[in-house]
């Protein structure tokens, strides 16, 4: 029962506590590099200055540029996900610059930017899930309401549960009853938190490597080829509709492709507030199928039969 009550506690809750934290962390390592390289400092120089510990410091083993992405990716496997996603991010960044010959201070700028904007996009979702979350926690301790409540009144609800057959079955199903509704609660929680960390990235990566020169079709195999470096599933097939319209309007595709990415990280993000939005209405479902029960059959039942033993004790 103790670890039902701790887990009915802890249900939901972030590894970290502070949301955005670890990306805002790797947006400004991303940033002070592009600083250094932006003083013309070359870009293995200005990665061993910065290597203090993590993923830099992996990436300042490097021999040259071109390994410093998968150094970034070895070194960040232990890291929280959200850093880990971050830092895939700035991987991904550094092979297109790299392999297309993409100004590389002014890509890892925009790319401080971009992980400082998914760190405001957790810090919102934080924020929305906040409320329901708080709910969930306090659903899950009224069982153990329901047994204070007895032993307050004076009851015996563990004499009921202990001496009685209706009183350990009551109890077996109750706990079943708040182990199942802890789970839901759990199950529906990460459903409501599940956001696309590669939302925009492949139209920021295309756009990258345009700005290198390379033509749409090559530009798109470095993407998809760097991508795959770094461990990420990746496609940017959905970008040939705005590669066409550049064409055919003769304007520049960097900057509409950084828009289109833009969009489809807005558009994720508001998915996810979306479902935060919904997840007070959907935790009701756990609360009258599970919780509530439990809170009958742990608190009530054993309650009533405390009553019961008393008053024919009496007799």
């Amino acid at each position: 029962m103790r670890s039902l009550v701790r887990a009915a506690l802890h249900a939901g809750r972030r590894e970290s506590s502070e949301p955005g934290v670890a990306l805002d962390a790797v947006a400004d390592a991303v940033h002070r590099l592009a600083v250094l390289l932006s003083a013309g400092i070359e870009p293995l120089a200005a990665v061993r200055l910065l290597a203090e510990d993590g993923p830099l410091a992996r990436a300042a083993e490097a021999a040259s540029p071109l390994e410093v992405p998968e150094a970034i990716i070895a070194g960040c496997a232990t890291e929280p996900d959200a850093a880990r996603r971050g830092w895939r991010h700035l991987a991904a960044c550094w092979a297109v610059a790299t392999e297309t010959g993409a100004p590389l201070a002014s890509v890892l700028e925009r790319a401080a930017d971009t992980l400082r904007a998914l760190a405001d996009a957790d810090r919102q979702i934080d924020l929305a899930l906040s409320g329901p979350l708080a709910t969930a926690r306090i659903v899950g301790l009224l069982p153990l309401a329901g047994v204070l409540l007895a032993l307050l009144i004076g009851a015996d609800p563990v004499g009921a549960v202990v001496g009685t057959v209706p009183g350990a079955v009551a109890t077996v199903l109750g706990v079943a009853a708040l182990a199942a509704g802890i789970r839901w609660t759990r199950r529906l929680v990460a459903a409501a938190r599940v956001v696309d960390p590669l939302a925009g990235l492949g139209h920021e990566l295309l756009a990258l490597a345009m700005a290198g020169g390379a033509a749409p079709a090559a530009a798109q195999r470095r993407v998809e080829q760097a991508a795959a470096r770094c461990g990420l599933t990746l496609s940017v097939a959905d970008a040939r509709v705005t590669l066409d319209f550049a064409a055919r309007a003769g304007v520049p595709a960097g900057a509409l492709l950084r828009a289109e990415a833009s969009r489809a990280r807005r558009l994720a993000l508001a998915d996810v507030l979306r479902r935060a939005a919904l997840l007070g209405s959907r935790l009701l479902a756990p609360l009258g199928l599970c919780f509530l029960p439990a809170f009958v059959l742990l608190g009530v039942v054993p309650l009533m039969i405390g009553i019961l033993r008393g008053a024919l004790a009496a007799f």
